[in-house]
């Protein structure tokens, strides 16, 4: 049986594109994040984690992104729409069943909201039998897949000295002498006491981080009454202080059979989760922490970070990472409490067969709570040593010789909001053999409301961080602030349709409709009609067929179309907007409103037609095999048009719908089951490609032709053709020769002279030509990356089970994308280091390094020089278990029991990056890094 948009169909009998994941295959995985473990486990489905910071979200896209817009799946839970972040709040121990509808007939019945495809999670109900109790337990700890390296104390003070003799060179000093009387460099004593100290910020403050996790739950029922209830929580530390996450899930059904023919059903869930972490305002409440960690691993390792136990400010640090992270000055907090109710009444009526009325009913209740404490901290200076005082030596006892307040914010700030929505559904579903037809049917009337608000107040003069609430803060008036404030409401109707037919087991048809009105858009532009059309040949079921192709045990051709839309655009811009602004002053400010941006009273759904072929089949009775070819048109994407329009337009510009992109792709799974003897083993894999390109969008009518974006994907990465490091002051002559000769003139690079250690990029074309002009320029920019997102994702799983032992080995890829290196330019101060691969820098001593010089600008340009491969393959879970003999269970009064240990992203066996994780942020190769996680557990079951 497979879970389909508002109910289930024979797995033989579907039509669609349909992939899933029983939660068995992920029960043992101790992760805070639902989607995390399934990475790699769904054919066509994409699944992301830039960092591994405790709670982080997970990016979750499925095939080819068809929109500059949210191109976030649908998310449905127990048939009633959610979102992603009630979907990664769920415990593996409360989910049955997790679907994924790739193509638009299976999820056409989603109609306005479906585009992007949809997620259906089933949880877990009662069954009939005696109270069965299940314990699950995991306790673990986590390490860095890969942390950059960074430089040490001496390495740094030795690069410094190399810029600080090339800019000596460079403003007409002679090249022979070296600025040793500068109080910035660094001396040969200096140096020699350097190579001896390592002061990393990074090992100071590392904590190992642990996890751990418990779920319990209880099933069982009678004929009548059946239940499940069950609860998990879940608890890890981050990698210093101050940074922790923990979840505790809830969750209680029932289902009754009152009589014969009617039955009832509630279920009842919660989730609270709290996530703390060092309140660090340049972070801009990212989870990656990138500028925080980068700050960790970049700090100087030339001085002691406390002396005496007070922080050290030495060489001009401005923060002091380690006292930052404390409680002390500040933390970030965000609380979540979320509530579903979700009942339903079902009849089966007596007066047809197969006929049957079903009313379902769900409310949520979400509240947020985000608080921000913000406190200065006082750093100390000491008596420095060395020659020009660079370092702190803490032997020779130095006594303070100033301080120094930073971080000076003081302050509780506190972001409350509350959102609450229900969805209403009434269903009539009709399921009728006739000899050889089988015939179903399914229309239901959806509504579906919600409303939110939010508001946020801060108060200054915070006494102290032991007491971080309002009533400990400045009672005066003045050091009180009310921020902003929002109120919104939406509101849907849906009328959904769908009619399935099968005939002798063989021809399969499936029609349906989605009728969306929404408030999101004007009256005369609030309804959209989504149908859709499937058809599927089991023509192994064939006579000629199966009397012949003996080796084929199943076989099952389908096909589909559809039209689906995309309504996650915003709202209400279908209105006149205003702003309120400031006007002039008389005795007192006056206040007023100011047109905002203009109104567009045609704005309506985002729109696509899809396209799926493929089959499904079985081979040698051992061989599961799948195919998916898809093809997908999106039209009507909501976008600005700015590009075309002459600055000289007064009023900010609506969006309209215009814009147009493609995609298509194809996907396979594969599976084998085998057994000899006592030994059974297995082989999973799934692999797919998708790509999606700009058909059409607003480009200024004087474009050149070759920045077009037309018939070009949609994240591509401009820069320039590097063609190599400068190596010698020969070498530059001889370019500036060749390009004298040429164009008269010698070479610049965006107006900056070549010099030794510079990179060389490739003259393409000029100002007004497509012919080189002798200088580079943004005009000799090139498409550097063409794709910064994997068209391919894939993943295969290995497995054996003998006597009790079992063991499960899992890998997951990414390939087809590359990125741009984001640390291009070391900036290496005093206080500062970088990453290690700067040690081997372009000077006039080392002519041959694999960097450039560090002084020139232009180097920082994105350029070929710093892409790399982002492809990788990765060992994301090895999984073994031993199930305990009965024999002992049972005189324990148990009836099983297993141990279990588990790894999770172990190795890399691709990784074309190298300097960090390949899988970690693409903007930020600093940020907290992805985790290797080992743990181990113990699953009860009474």
């Amino acid at each position: 049986v497979v879970v389909v948009g508002y109910g289930t169909q024979k797995k033989g009998s579907v039509t669609g594109s349909i992939t899933s994941v029983d939660a068995k295959t992920i029960a043992d995985i101790p992760t805070a994040n639902l989607a995390t473990s399934l990475a790699g486990r769904l054919s066509g489905v994409m699944i992301s984690s830039t960092t591994g910071k405790p709670g982080a979200t997970s990016s979750l896209s499925i095939r080819a992104k068809g929109t500059t817009n949210d191109s976030s799946p649908l998310y449905v839970i127990d048939g009633v729409v959610r979102n992603q972040e009630a979907f990664e709040s769920l415990d593996a121990s409360e989910v049955e069943n997790i679907s994924v509808l790739k193509d638009g007939a299976s999820a056409a019945v989603y109609g306005a909201r479906a585009a992007n495809g949809v997620v259906l999670v089933t949880t877990k109900k009662g069954s009939t039998g005696k109270p069965v109790i299940n314990y699950s337990g995991t306790v673990g700890f986590d390490s860095p897949t890969k942390n950059p390296e960074t430089m040490s104390a001496y390495e740094q003070a030795i690069f410094l000295n190399h810029n600080r003799y090339q800019d000596w060179v460079d403003k007409g000093s002679d090249p022979k002498n070296r600025p040793e009387n500068q109080k910035t460099w660094y001396t040969d004593d200096e140096l020699e006491y350097l190579k001896g100290v390592n002061y990393s910020w990074l090992d100071e403050m590392w904590r190992t981080p642990l996890t751990t996790r418990h779920a319990l739950n209880i099933t069982g029922g009678t004929e009548r009454v059946r239940y499940f209830i069950g609860g998990a929580y879940y608890f890890a530390t981050g990698a210093f202080d101050n940074l922790e996450y923990n979840k505790a899930n809830f969750r209680a059904s029932i289902d009754a059979s009152i009589t014969d023919n009617f039955k009832v059903g509630l279920n009842i869930s919660t989730d609270n989760r709290k996530d703390i972490k060092p309140h660090w305002k340049s972070d801009g409440g990212r989870d990656n922490l990138d500028n925080l960690y980068s700050s960790i691993l970049k700090r100087s390792k030339m001085n002691p970070f406390y002396i005496n136990g007070l922080p050290v400010k030495a060489n001009g640090l401005e923060q002091h990472p380690l006292t930052q992270i404390s409680e002390q000055a500040g933390r970030d907090t965000r609380k979540w409490m979320n509530t579903n109710v979700n009942m339903f009444a079902e009849y089966d009526a007596p007066f047809l067969k197969g006929l049957k009325f079903k009313f379902q009913y769900s409310r949520n209740t979400y509240n947020r709570l985000y608080k921000e404490v913000a406190m200065p901290y006082t750093l100390y200076t000491f008596e420095t040593s060395g020659t020009n005082g660079h370092y702190i030596d803490p032997s020779k006892n130095p006594q303070v010789t100033g301080t120094d307040v930073r971080g000076g914010d003081r302050f509780i700030k506190k972001t409350s909001a509350l959102y609450s929505d229900y969805q209403m559904n009434f269903f009539v579903t009709y399921d009728r053999t006739f000899g050889k037809h089988d015939i179903g049917a399914l229309f239901v009337y959806e509504q579906a409301e919600g409303e939110n608000e939010s508001f946020d107040a801060q108060r200054n003069g915070l006494l102290t961080w032991t007491m971080p609430e309002f009533h400990a803060a400045s009672s005066d008036a003045s050091q009180s602030i009310v921020g902003n404030g929002s109120v919104g409401e939406s509101g849907r109707l849906s009328y959904v349709g769908r009619l399935n037919y099968a005939y002798d087991d063989k021809y399969l048809l499936e029609a349906a409709f989605r009728v969306d009105g929404s408030t999101k858009f004007a009256p005369n532009k609030r309804w959209g009609f989504f149908p859709s059309i499937s058809a599927g040949w089991r023509i192994s079921n064939e006579p000629f067929f199966a009397n012949n192709i003996k080796f084929i045990d199943y076989l099952k051709l389908r096909g589909s179309i559809a039209s689906l839309g995309n309504d996650a655009i915003g709202g209400w811009d279908w209105m006149p907007k205003y702003n309120l602004t400031t006007g002039a002053i008389f005795g007192s400010q006056s206040y007023g409103i100011e047109p905002g941006t203009l109104a567009n009273p045609d704005l309506t759904w985002e729109k696509s037609i899809s396209y799926n072929v493929g089959f499904d089949g079985r081979l040698f009775n051992h061989f599961d095999v799948s195919f998916e070819w898809f093809y997908r048109h999106t039209y009507d994407i909501l976008a600005e048009r700015t590009a075309s329009v002459p600055t000289s337009f007064g009023a900010k510009l609506p969006k309209e719908n215009y814009a147009k992109i493609d995609a298509r792709g194809f996907e396979f799974e594969i599976g084998y089951n085998g057994q000899v003897k006592d030994f059974t083993y297995w082989l999973k894999g799934n692999f797919g490609y998708a790509k999606s390109w700009w058909v059409e969008k607003d480009e200024a009518s004087n474009l050149a032709a070759y920045k077009s974006e037309i018939g070009q994907s949609l994240d591509r990465v401009w820069g320039y053709d590097c063609l190599g490091i400068l190596r010698s002051q020969e070498e530059v002559d001889r370019v500036n020769e060749e390009n004298v000769k040429k164009y008269g003139k010698e070479l610049l690079i965006k107006g900056t002279k070549l010099v030794p250690g510079m990179l060389l990029y490739r003259d393409v074309r000029g100002v007004n030509s497509d012919e080189p002009d002798g200088q580079i320029t943004e005009e000799d920019m090139v498409v550097i990356v063409d794709k910064q997102s994997a068209p391919i994702t894939y993943g295969f799983t290995l497995g054996g089970k003998w006597k009790g032992f079992t063991l499960d080995i899992f890998f997951q890829g990414l390939a087809g994308h590359e990125r741009v290196i984001d640390d291009r330019k070391p900036g290496v101060k005093d206080w500062t280091g970088t990453f290690a691969y700067w040690n081997d820098h372009w000077t006039a001593e080392n002519p041959n390094a694999s960097m450039p010089f560090t002084l020139t600008k232009t180097n920082g340009e994105k350029s070929t020089f710093w892409v790399r491969n982002a492809s990788f393959l990765r060992c994301k879970n090895i999984s073994l278990s031993y199930d305990i003999p009965q024999s002992i269970t049972k005189a324990l009064k148990l009836d099983k029991v297993k141990v279990f240990v588990n790894g999770t992203n172990l190795f890399l066996l691709q990784d074309g990056l190298k300097i960090a994780d390949p899988e970690v942020h693409k903007d930020h190769i600093s940020s907290y890094p992805i985790m290797r996680n080992f743990s181990f557990g113990l699953n009860v079951t009474l």
